[in-house]
């Protein structure tokens, strides 16, 4: 059918008995491709992550198609326990499955991890949907068995190849640095690269052990598509900047990859999952609804089977010695800011009346000078505080009273001397944050 190809659902149909799941399906191509596929009288499972989102997504479909087949499971990629937890509620359905496909994916502007302590880009890009397709292997094998095949569908990006330079030449994947912890290694495009690339080598090798099962398993670069929430982890300037300009100025620097509406990047995943033509291929790389050949990374048998032994045994998988990532460096704690603006020194003030007065355990609340519009003032001497008095009341207009005791007097009739005065309400220039926005292509491609 091809790239003009559109699966209509018309009411009344027989549905196809296919069931589906397609991963990251609330947003971007992957409801994109659960619509298509519920239009053409499927029965699509939404795995998505946020149960808010899902269920809407469910409920989107059903208010255009009130008889489609839609329905949500939770599944959190980055989380191997939910992983497991998935494939358990989805055994208790009783379905057989006919099309897997991996589409959910993250880009993160920082280096975070998952509960597994795995880089969170490589962990839910790569080891989430490699344990997920080895859980449901013997379930794609059975309906194989049956009905005379059976798909997997892994979604990555033509940026996996090396050869594609954006702004400078990407590292090679290393096994022995495989979440990127070495000093000055990690980057988040060297990190979404590295997770696409792996997408690769894993349908490659599965492609390979899944011969004469009548399962197959391909994968598929679905463009630039600018709509998707890949960057959902980016700033709202940097979103904007991605939504509307970075397709654009990606096309002049890649034109190698295409650019594609959220429909045309779904109808990728779609053409793969159910047209006739593609039955019996595996192995192959697709992009723009056609097969092309994938990188000379990808293509390394070597390293196919070291990531795919490492992936194994990180997942626990029967049959591999288990592999624990190591825990993360501890997170720095940023300096705490030793002043308070008013309207946090207002809250503190709130707190302590709502308490009666009184003070915590331990701890030593400095006398102030309180004055009728929440200014605050440290303990001073006399002569000063009368001056930062005579100063608030000409710039306020209001009168200011001292609520603190006068200082005490000894013998001699001299003062006790306080600290210097010390206004917390100087005056401080405010400057908006920067925002640096940087051309990135694998933001704009899954």
């Amino acid at each position: 059918m091809g790239e003009n190809s559109v699966y209509f659902f018309k009411e009344g149909a027989t549905m196809t008995g296919r069931v589906i799941i397609v991963t990251g399906a609330n947003t971007g191509i992957g409801y994109a491709a659960a619509q298509n596929l519920c239009e053409g009288g499927n029965d699509v499972i939404l795995a998505c992550r946020n149960e808010e989102k899902g269920k809407a997504a469910v409920e989107q479909i059903l208010k255009k198609h009130p008889n489609a087949l839609a329905t949500f499971m939770q599944l959190d990629l980055a989380d191997m326990a939910s992983i497991r937890k998935f494939v358990e509620d989805f055994h208790e359905t009783g379905k057989k499955l006919n099309v897997l496909i991996n589409n959910a994916g993250v880009y993160m502007l920082q280096k975070q991890w998952t509960k597994d302590n795995f880089e969170m880009t490589v962990g839910t890009n790569h080891l989430g949907p490699f344990l997920l397709t080895h859980l449901l292997l013997d379930d794609l094998k059975k309906t194989a068995s049956e009905a005379g095949e059976a798909r997997i569908i892994n979604v990555t990006s033509s940026l996996h190849d090396r050869a594609l330079k954006i702004r400078k030449a990407p590292e090679m994947l290393s096994t022995e640095d495989f979440f990127l912890d070495k000093e000055g290694a990690y980057t988040p495009e060297q990190s979404y690269r590295n997770s696409k690339l792996c997408n690769v080598l894993m349908t490659q090798s599965l492609s390979k052990q899944l011969d004469g099962t009548g399962v197959t398993c391909n994968c598929v670069c679905p463009g630039m598509v600018k709509d998707t929430e890949l960057m959902r982890q980016a700033g709202a300037v940097k979103r904007f900047f991605l939504k509307y300009f970075a397709n654009t100025l990606m096309k002049l620097r890649i034109r190698s990859i295409p650019a594609h509406s959220l429909e045309e990047g779904g109808r990728c995943l779609v053409d793969l999952s159910i047209n006739e033509e593609q039955k019996g291929v595996t192995g192959k790389f697709f992009s723009n609804f056609e097969e092309k050949k994938s990188s000379d990374d990808s293509l390394d048998e070597e390293l196919q089977k070291n990531v795919y032994e490492l992936s194994a045994r990180y997942c626990h998988l029967e049959g591999y010695e288990p592999l624990d990532a190591p825990a993360p460096p501890p997170q720095e704690e940023k300096p705490k800011s030793k002043r308070k603006s008013k309207k946090a020194k207002a809250v503190d003030e709130t707190e302590i009346e709502d308490k009666g007065g009184e003070k915590k355990d331990g701890e030593e609340k400095k006398d102030a000078l309180n004055t009728s519009d929440g200014i605050q003032f440290a303990d001073a001497d006399t002569s000063k505080l009368e001056e930062g008095k005579k100063d608030l009341e000409e710039k306020t207009g209001e009168k200011v009273e001292t609520t603190e005791d006068e200082p005490k007097v000894d013998e001699k009739g001299d003062a006790d001397k306080p600290k210097e005065l010390e206004p917390e309400d100087k005056e401080i220039k405010k400057t908006d944050d920067a925002v640096v926005i940087e051309t990135q292509a694998e933001v704009t491609a899954q």
